[in-house]
C-alpha cells in the first residue's frame, strides 16, 4: 500500500491489484490473530453472569463453551475445505484485479485457521478434563 500510495501521488500510476491484495492480507491477519487469541484464551466473552458462579461451575461452563466453540470450528474447517475445493473446481479468480494467484490460495486461510483453532480447543478440553479429574481425585 505504501508503494501504491507513493506511485499514485508522485507519478499518477497505481498497481491494478494493490488494494485487493491489501484486503486479502487484512483478512488473513484477522484469521491468524484469531488463532493467537484462542491460544492465549483472550477471545471475546461475556463474564458478568459467569463471575457470579462458583469456581467449579465456572470451569464446567468454560469447558462447555469450549466444546460448543469446537463444534463450530470443526464445522467451519469442513466448510472451508468445501469452499476451497469449489474455487479450485471452478477455477475462480479475483473479479476486479489481476492478482497473480487464484482465489483458493487466499481462501486457504479459512480451513487452516479453523483447523488450528480446533486443535487448540481439543488440547484445552483434554487438559481441562485432566485437571478436573486431578482436583476431584477421580
Amino acid at each position: 500500500m505504501t508503494y501504491d500510495m507513493t506511485s499514485r501521488t508522485f507519478w499518477g500510476v497505481s498497481l491494478p491489484w494493490s488494494e485487493e491484495f491489501a484486503r486479502v492480507l487484512l483478512i488473513m491477519l484477522v484469521y491468524l490473530s484469531a488463532i493467537g487469541l484462542t491460544r492465549r484464551n483472550d477471545h471475546i466473552r461475556v463474564e458478568f453472569i459467569v463471575s457470579l458462579l462458583g469456581e467449579r461451575a465456572q470451569k464446567r461452563l468454560g469447558w462447555f463453551a469450549d466444546f460448543l466453540c469446537l463444534v463450530f470450528t470443526l464445522s467451519a474447517t469442513w466448510l472451508g475445505v468445501v469452499f476451497v475445493k469449489e474455487s479450485i473446481r471452478f477455477n475462480l479468480s479475483f473479479a476486479h484485479s489481476n492478482l497473480p494467484f487464484p482465489v483458493w490460495v487466499a481462501q486457504l486461510i479459512v480451513p487452516i485457521a479453523f483447523a488450528l483453532i480446533s486443535l487448540r480447543l481439543i488440547l484445552r478440553l483434554l487438559g481441562a478434563g485432566q485437571a478436573t479429574q486431578r482436583e476431584t481425585g477421580e
